[in-house]
């Protein structure tokens, strides 16, 4: 439980000084016209391996008609990724999310 918590501290640490840095401009976001399916794509597989080792199931449907964004790919799959993520260790084993 204790390295459970010190986990969830140095996160909050880490997503504090995100937000610092994006509030004095020290991260540039890098907009494009990206595909929303892309960049689910890209954090499908970014937590892929922590999904797996929860033993957790993962069922996506994307639209069949692409979704245009004007977005930082990069932040945005980081962002799937994370929600992903949080649901992966949340979830108790056997457990399934869909999205």
């Amino acid at each position: 439980m204790m390295e459970r918590q010190i986990n969830h501290m140095v996160r909050l640490v880490d997503d504090l000084l995100e937000i610092s840095r994006i509030t004095r401009g020290k991260i540039e976001l890098r907009k494009e016209r990206v595909e929303l399916a892309a960049v689910i794509r890209s954090a499908v597989e970014a937590s892929r391996p922590i999904i797996d080792v929860a033993g957790a199931q993962l069922a996506i449907s994307i639209p069949r008609e692409p979704i245009f964004l004007e977005a930082d790919p990069v932040r945005l799959s980081q962002v799937f990724a994370n929600l992903l993520n949080n649901a992966a260790k949340y979830t108790d084993a056997g457990g399934q999310k869909s999205g």
